[in-house]
């Protein structure tokens, strides 16, 4: 009986230990976490991590929390090409950020950028880019970043707005002046194209 009993108990403990322990299956367990560069709008400044999980199927899940967001607020967010001093192009919209309990959270499945080229895990972490969390998709605040954040080979860059070495609050904007210098006394025409990244 004490048989019965010991082998009872043993059992049952490896049931429950087996019920407190499901690995999941959806993910490799390669992960990177990011610390957000944190943003300003409407006095409030905000902080958060990315973080970037390889799945099994070889694509990335990004996970962002960003905290002392606005209530009921809901924000745009990019990933853009290039590093957050360039004027990159949008390589896709993620899922937008939920504000709940004055925390924003978003979750995206990285599977294809806007021109149709696939991405995975290993591919976004040597990405030359950057994420902007946008105060709103269109109006008066649509520049305005409440976090944002280097990634992939432009990671180290993050150092210097951390650090208080560099700022950003809005999304650049690139301005190009077309200037044509025409010299009647010489015959002379010059064409000058400047841009202005600010």
């Amino acid at each position: 009986m004490k048989l019965f009993k010991s082998i009872a108990l043993v059992f049952a403990v490896i049931l429950i230990s087996g019920c407190n322990n499901e690995i999941s299956t959806d993910f490799t367990g390669n992960e990177i976490t990011i610390p957000m560069i944190a943003g300003e709008v409407q006095g409030n400044t905000t902080s958060g991590i990315i973080t970037i999980k390889e799945r099994t199927d070889g694509l990335a899940q990004i996970e962002i929390i960003v905290e002392n967001v606005l209530p009921n607020a809901s924000h745009p967010i990019h990933l853009h090409y290039g590093s957050l001093d360039d004027n990159g192009n949008i390589a896709t919209l993620l899922s937008e950020l939920q504000e709940i309990n004055g925390i924003g959270k978003s979750v995206s499945i990285l599977t294809n950028l806007e021109n149709g080229e696939q991405l995975t895990y290993s591919d976004f972490i040597l990405m030359d880019g950057s994420i902007k969390i946008h105060f709103e998709a269109s109006g008066p605040l649509e520049d305005a970043l409440i976090a944002s954040t280097n990634i992939g080979i432009n990671q180290p860059e993050n150092k210097a707005y951390i650090e208080g070495n560099k700022s950003i609050t809005e999304c650049n904007r690139l301005i190009t002046l077309n200037v044509s210098l025409i010299s009647l006394s010489q015959n002379v025409i010059a064409h000058i194209s400047l841009s202005i990244l600010f």
